[in-house]
């Protein structure tokens, strides 16, 4: 299955969202985690700023050794400049001596887990035994408290624990995980993704399709797996437009504009006509073509004036205009 396949291949995204997730729960400097990408693509001759933020951490630690904080500050600087081995020893010593601190559990399970997925063609099951023991304990403590509804430490360790379920095979494991994630933040694109897969491997396809039709609205480009999820889905349903749409759909994210065009044109005059149109837009655009774009997304709003992904299209190109007759571009 093209799903599984997908779920493989998470190493990037996952590393993004295991650095993001560990300076929110630690509140290290924004600066730094969001330049890590940065520096990583255009080295400089001098030191990381990674490097300096370990540097400075370490400073820290040693003027205040017992200082849960500040060793928390190092231990996510090591994580953040993959250093995963030094982060888990310093979050070690925070649980040592503060065994329910969240952010050291929250940090040390993404280390763990960042470990463990670390080669996808061989999962290491001890690291993701570690990460989902540290996920459990912050959702046991967290899930009863006054503001669990709205705690995003409570909402990424229930994503965590349902990525891992996937990994480990446990879909039904992973629907409940994921389902609980959703509820305090159902925006969050990733734990949509997930969400999907796992429905549709547990037989549920139609509400896994519908889970993985909102992550790609909510990412809608440079993130191919969902819409293998969606061939999956439609394939599963039997839907042969859904997977054309989904095939058009997968081949623009791959850059292969002119497939994605040939398999959404097909599409324009049949019951998915404006999801087709949205995703000839989108190929559009990526082609430079914003003239092409807009009147693609005219096409959308004389057909739904109140398309909200058309409207939002036509003002990231910065067009402004009536929409265009049906069946014109």
């Amino acid at each position: 299955m093209q799903a599984n396949h997908a779920l493989s291949n998470l190493s990037d995204r996952t590393l993004r969202r295991l650095t993001i997730g560990v300076s929110a729960a630690l509140v290290i400097g924004l600066l730094a985690v969001g330049a890590f990408y940065w520096f990583d693509r255009h080295p400089s001759s001098g030191p990381s700023l990674n490097d300096r933020a370990v540097a400075a951490a370490e400073e820290a630690v040693r003027t205040s050794p017992n200082d849960i904080g500040v060793r928390n500050h190092l231990a996510a600087a090591y994580v953040s400049a993959g250093r995963f081995e030094d982060g888990i020893a310093q979050f070690t010593q925070v649980l040592a001596a503060a065994p329910s601190d969240r952010a050291a559990l929250l940090g040390r399970g993404l280390a763990y887990l960042a470990q463990g997925t670390h080669d996808p063609a061989k999962l290491d099951g001890a690291k993701l035994d570690l990460a989902t023991a540290d996920f459990q304990k912050l959702v046991d403590a967290a899930k009863d408290s006054e503001f669990a509804k709205t705690d995003p430490q409570l909402e990424q360790a229930y994503y965590e624990l349902g990525v891992i379920a996937l990994k480990q095979s446990r879909s039904a494991d992973a629907v409940t995980n994921l389902t609980a994630a959703l509820a305090i933040n159902g925006g969050d694109a990733d734990a949509l993704y997930s969400f999907g897969v796992a429905l549709i491997q547990t037989g549920d396809a139609t509400k896994g399709v519908a889970a993985l039709r909102r992550a790609v609205q909510f990412v809608p480009t440079g993130w191919c797996e969902p819409y293998h999820g969606l061939q999956d889905g439609y394939t599963a349903l039997k839907d042969s437009v859904g997977s054309q749409w989904a095939v058009g759909m997968t081949a623009m994210c791959d850059g292969n504009f002119d497939a994605a065009a040939t398999a959404l044109q097909g599409l324009t005059a049949g019951p998915m006509k404006i999801d087709a149109l949205l995703g000839l837009a989108l190929v559009a655009q990526q082609r430079g073509d914003n003239t092409g774009a807009a009147g693609f997304y005219r096409q959308v709003l004389a057909i739904d004036p109140k398309n909200t992904s058309a409207s939002i299209g036509l003002g990231q190109l910065g067009v402004t205009g009536s929409p265009a007759p049906q069946g014109t571009n």
